[in-house]
């Protein structure tokens, strides 16, 4: 088992879902840029240089098919990405170029917090002990791989993780001992804590027994929490809601993670969202609490500090030019996440686009995280995504994931649409010149193996391919052809090759079926690519199913179809 979000029986906040609602928990998003220098900076591209490709759908990895992203980072050595993943329990994905995505994280873990830093990464979330869950942390220990889980001292069953830090001084975990959290949960507190829980490691060292701060919290609503690591130490907020209701505020820094100052007029007395620290200093979001005349909106601020301890308000966010997608007053615009990349941050999140009235992706540069301009939305096609969930730079390549509108389940629309998940979609950028995203055509990017629940096709460079299906017939019971253990009974081959329209076509050479129907010899077969590196099969006009290339862990093709 994989990386999870979530232990069974937890419940995840959807974050970001509503339009404009208050950011749920910090998304620290950490550069694998180094740099230092007035020289150096000189010499930085602004990150408002960056040009931005949106991936095809048919090029983007199976990973990303129903993900929904919560943190999008990345070290010196890969990018990586947390999510929700569709019908799976997975979440956690590498990459070394922006392209091509592997599943990454330790063996039985539900994690649900990454950070990183040039040097490494640490996730936090819950780890099986004793017969239950408790917070856990697990470093990173190359690429792709994952030292033990380190069990949190002190940390118990209903210690939900909220926030995790990683910089310079070391790493800061943040729990709240009242959980789980979500609407589904009873109503009684009878197994309910109503305290702030801090974990904190010296660079390199090992994590001793928590600070415990009051908080009390409601079961039913998970309390919002932002944490920041940088080179002044570590800065903690939160608001926790009991069940009256009633809000509670805490800000809290500390230069060693060991003593704690309770500072509750920084940041104008607003609530803090997401954060990020890199070379040229921090940045953290705040916004006050929604109204009752206007629940959900507000206004953001952003602060940013170098090398002084006290943080700075930024310039009011850009709303953009008209006639731009998205241009609509600030409070109508939302922040999800800030990153630190090479010269400078990147904001990203959503705008109410007033003529369509829904929401569009929207992404922020600026080189001082004090003056934030908006880059275009449609020229980058943001608006193809009611929101922007995080960016990442890695060796000059940055990548941004945002989540479209879920497919029409309207009368009318195709069978089963409505098991479909909204679309996550990839953008890559490099700084001063739009990527060239390489797409193969003709047979190239149909050759390999492709899977379903019960058969697979592999394709060669000259087109031949052999097609193995299921008989559900038993070798034991029954004659030839027939099912011998993991290798299916049933066997086809023939040649592809291009056809008008980008799909391969060809005929079946040999089949052991020549008396089924859809298996004879001279059968037309044809393959279409489909979105997140999968193909369609049509055998004898008539749809055969789809196909992935990510095998078993592509939910699409593991379900029994046909």
């Amino acid at each position: 088992m994989r990386a999870a979000p979530a232990a069974r029986g937890r419940s995840r906040t959807r974050r970001g879902g509503r339009l404009l609602a208050p950011v749920a928990a910090a998304l620290l998003l950490v550069p694998a840029c180094q740099g230092s220098g007035d020289s150096r900076k000189e010499r930085e591209p602004d990150p408002a240089s960056i040009q931005w490709v949106r991936v095809p759908e048919e090029d983007t990895s199976y990973v990303f098919h129903g993900l929904r992203p919560l943190q999008v980072t990345a070290t010196s050595t890969e990018f990586l990405v947390l999510g929700v993943p569709y019908r799976g329990t997975g979440g956690l994905y590498g990459s070394r170029d922006g392209r091509t995505w592997y599943e990454t994280g330790p063996e039985a873990a539900f994690v649900n917090h990454v950070a990183a830093t040039a040097d490494g990464a640490t996730l936090a979330g819950n780890a099986p002990n004793a017969g239950t869950t408790v917070p856990a942390v697990w470093r990173s220990t190359g690429k792709g791989k994952w030292g033990p889980a380190e069990i949190l001292a002190g940390g118990g069953p209903s210690d939900e993780v909220l926030g995790l830090a990683r910089g310079p001084r070391g790493t800061v975990v943040v729990a709240h001992d009242g959980g789980p959290f979500g609407e589904e949960q009873p109503s009684d507190d009878s197994y309910r804590g109503e305290s702030l829980r801090l974990w904190t490691a010296g660079k390199g060292g090992g994590f001793g027994q928590p600070h415990v701060v009051p908080c009390p919290a409601s079961p039913k609503l998970e309390p919002q929490v932002s944490v920041l690591a940088d080179a002044h130490g570590f800065v903690v907020s939160a608001r926790c809601t009991d069940t009256a209701f009633a809000s509670k505020r805490v800000v809290l820094t500390s230069a060693d993670g060991t003593t704690w100052k309770s500072r509750p007029e920084l940041f104008r007395g607003e609530l803090n969202g997401a954060g990020a620290t890199g070379p040229r200093g921090s940045v953290l979001i705040s916004h006050p609490e929604s109204t009752g005349e206007e629940p959900g909106l507000y206004v953001s601020t952003f602060w940013s500090r170098g090398g002084e301890e006290a943080w700075t308000a930024g310039e009011p966010m850009d709303v953009g030019r008209l006639p731009d997608r998205g241009v609509t007053p600030r409070k109508f615009q939302s922040v999800n996440g800030v990153s630190a990349v090479t010269g400078g941050y990147i904001a990203s999140g959503r705008a109410l686009d007033a003529l369509h009235g829904q929401p569009v992706g929207a992404l922020w540069t600026s080189a001082d995280g004090r003056r934030w301009t908006k880059a275009p939305t449609g020229k980058n096609l943001f608006h193809e995504v009611y929101d922007l969930y995080g960016a990442a730079e890695l060796d000059g390549t940055v990548i941004a994931l945002g989540v479209g509108a879920a497919p029409d389940t309207s009368e009318g629309s195709l069978p089963d649409s409505s098991e479909e998940p909204a679309p996550t979609r990839l953008w890559i950028g490099r700084y001063g010149a739009r990527p060239a995203l390489d797409r193969p055509s003709g047979l190239a990017p149909f050759v390999g193996t492709w899977n379903w629940g019960h058969g697979n096709i592999v394709i060669d460079p000259e087109g031949r391919f052999t097609y193995r299906w299921r008989l559900y017939k038993d070798c034991a019971t029954e004659p030839a052809p027939c099912d011998n253990g993991p290798e299916w009974g049933g066997k086809a081959t023939g040649k592809l090759a291009p056809a008008a329209g980008g799909v391969l076509r060809g005929r079946l050479e040999t089949t052991n079926r020549p008396d089924e129907e859809g298996y004879r010899r001279n059968t037309v077969v044809e393959l279409r690519r489909a979105p997140y590196s999968a193909v369609w099969m049509t055998v004898a006009g008539r749809p055969h199913g789809i196909f992935c290339a990510g095998g078993e862990a592509d939910a699409r093709c593991v379900a029994s179809h046909g």
